[in-house]
């Protein structure tokens, strides 16, 4: 079975109660407290969240001695990105509300700002009793000294060799920038340098940093040979350097430093399942270092994994155009825009991408990938062809782009076309195997060169073997050659690994009824027409399930 499920993923996030119909056109005011926080609660479910933050601070206003309503507001004053007002809300909170760690990294990230670094220090300890005691708070205790003028101190506190474990990483990165803050240039490049190898994540800012350090240490020949390669933060300083221009650091003083460990922190918080603390630490970067796009678009990637689009669209809005990561925040706001089931305007995006003079391969395949999610098979032929144009490479380039045009081709029944495009895929690249798959199943499909679409299959399967569909290809490579005792066995394992795939399910109940397992047969054929099949997938089933495998196959138009 082909790896074509190359869908986005949409997550669907359920309302337990769906807003009135007023909510998306007209905003009433708040008369009295309670109805502030009705309304604010109907705009939250609404993903409208700077409305239901005003709501809420509207009926605190109303009745200021509910402390219910004055977390509301400051919660939504965090999650909307309004630092400055959760800032103002934190102080007037309870007692017992300011050892909430959402409360301390609010009223510290607004001191530091500030540069009040005596405040900063006096809400300090608050870290240790919140749980911050391991990583954050050691850090934010080296930038207030190094704010203070105390460097030596600061730098002393960001011995690496003092921490273990994770925490270690984090100190590591940050006594880097330290370095580099403080004009230690040589030391801030061997920093930069040993970082990255014991590390993969950020890699391109960090490189980048590194040929930063290099350059102002007076080595433009060094920092060149680091910038090789075309993800967006290299480039950009590639093209700085041969301007002759300061590429830049990532955190010249304590306001950066302590936000490029809150982008860290909420990147890695969110890398599996998003959660609560990695939107805070997003927040607080972007209102630190709002200059620093990385901060806008690491807020805009954790808001649309914890389904607020709307506010991640706003958050990306921040990175202008013609900056590095202008191309990255755009195909992002496309996502979301899908994920909204605002696909037009997702195709508006990338289309007037494809319309600028600089448009490269990377905005055609993009435009692409569009089209082909929503199936519109010409379209994003045309585009692919247009991004292969483009693309620079040898011969063991951009197999991908050759691949996506051929199952394109393929899903428009433009087989020579799509034989083509597939094995100059798999010249360019003859261990992949997902070509090797596409491929030989294609084949197989088609009977045509059944030999070989039973080899590749196999290679493909030797060389990914937990691959449901990859599996279910060579289980229904059997069936066809007649094993079908071996197809059974095949097929068994391909449903264990895609339990939920309805091709799958009803190629073990056609390799079931082959060898006379009748009865199991037609239980997987009825779980498969369950499973969310096509309309001809389905009307395949129905026939199986009131004739039988031989009398619907019979049934069955040609090819």
């Amino acid at each position: 079975m082909p790896n074509l499920r190359l869908t986005v993923l949409v997550l669907a996030a359920a309302t337990a109660l769906a807003p009135p119909a007023y909510a998306k056109t007209t905003e009433p005011a708040a008369e009295s407290a309670l109805r502030g926080y009705v309304l604010g609660r109907y705009a939250y479910a609404d993903d409208a969240l700077e409305r239901s933050a005003r709501y809420f601070d509207q009926a605190r206003q109303l009745d200021p001695a509910a402390p219910v309503l004055t977390r509301r507001a400051f919660d939504l004053a965090v999650a909307a990105g309004d630092f400055a007002r959760a800032a103002v809300l934190a102080p007037t909170m309870a007692a017992a509300e300011q050892s909430d760690p959402d409360v301390v990294m609010v009223r510290l990230a607004d001191a530091i700002a500030r540069r009040d670094w005596k405040a900063a220090e006096v809400l300090r300890p608050g870290l240790s009793t919140a749980g911050y005691s391991a990583v954050v708070g050691p850090i934010v205790d080296a930038w207030l000294q190094f704010g203070r003028g105390r460097t030596d101190a600061a730098l002393a506190a960001l011995e690496p060799a003092n921490f273990n474990g994770f925490a270690r990483s984090y100190v590591q990165e940050q006594r880097a920038h330290m370095l580099a803050a403080a004009g230690r240039w040589q030391d801030a490049s061997d920093a930069y340098a040993n970082l990255l190898t014991a590390t993969s994540s950020g890699g391109a800012f960090l490189r980048a940093a590194e040929a930063d350090a290099r350059a102002m240490a007076g080595d433009k020949v060094g920092a060149a040979k680091l910038l090789v390669g075309e993800e967006p933060p290299i480039a950009a300083a590639r093209t700085r350097l041969t301007e002759n221009k300061r590429i830049g650091g990532l955190a010249p003083d304590p306001r950066r430093g302590i936000a490029w460990l809150s982008v860290r922190l909420a990147a890695d918080l969110s890398r599996d399942k998003p959660v609560a603390l990695s939107v805070l630490f997003a927040r607080m970067a972007s209102f630190l270092a709002p200059d620093v796009s990385a901060t806008w678009l690491v807020s805009g990637d954790v808001l649309a994994r914890s389904d607020q689009r709307d506010a991640a669209l706003e958050a990306y809005s921040h990175i202008p155009d013609g900056d590095a990561l202008a191309a990255t925040a755009r195909v992002r706001r496309a996502e979301v825009l899908e994920a909204l089931d605002r696909g037009a305007e997702a195709g508006v995006l990338l289309t007037a991408r494809t319309a600028a003079a600089d448009a490269d391969a990377d905005d055609w395949t993009r435009l692409g990938d569009w089209h082909r999610r929503a199936e519109r098979f010409p379209q994003a032929i045309a585009a692919y062809s247009r991004a292969i144009a483009l693309s620079s490479g040898g011969d063991t380039a951009n197999w991908g782009l050759w691949f996506l045009r051929g199952s394109m081709e393929e899903r428009a029944n433009q087989w020579p076309a799509a034989e083509v495009d597939l094995r100059e895929a798999l010249r360019r690249s003859p261990d992949e195997p997902i070509v090797l798959n596409y491929l030989g199943y294609s084949l197989l499909d088609r009977a045509t060169a059944t030999a070989e679409a039973a080899t590749l299959i196999e290679r493909a399967a030797k060389l990914r073997p937990g691959d449901g569909g990859i599996i279910d290809s060579l289980g229904w490579s059997q069936f066809r050659q007649g094993r079908y005792a071996d197809a059974v066995t095949t097929l068994e394992r391909a449903a264990t690994l895609e339990p939920t795939d309805p091709t799958v399910t009803e190629h073990l109940g056609d390799a079931y009824w082959r060898t006379g397992r009748r009865i199991e047969a037609r239980f997987k054929w009825r779980a498969a027409s369950d499973l969310d099949p096509s309309a001809a997938q389905k009307t395949a089933l129905r026939a199986k399930l009131d004739y039988g495998l031989d009398a619907a196959l019979a049934m069955a138009v040609p090819k």
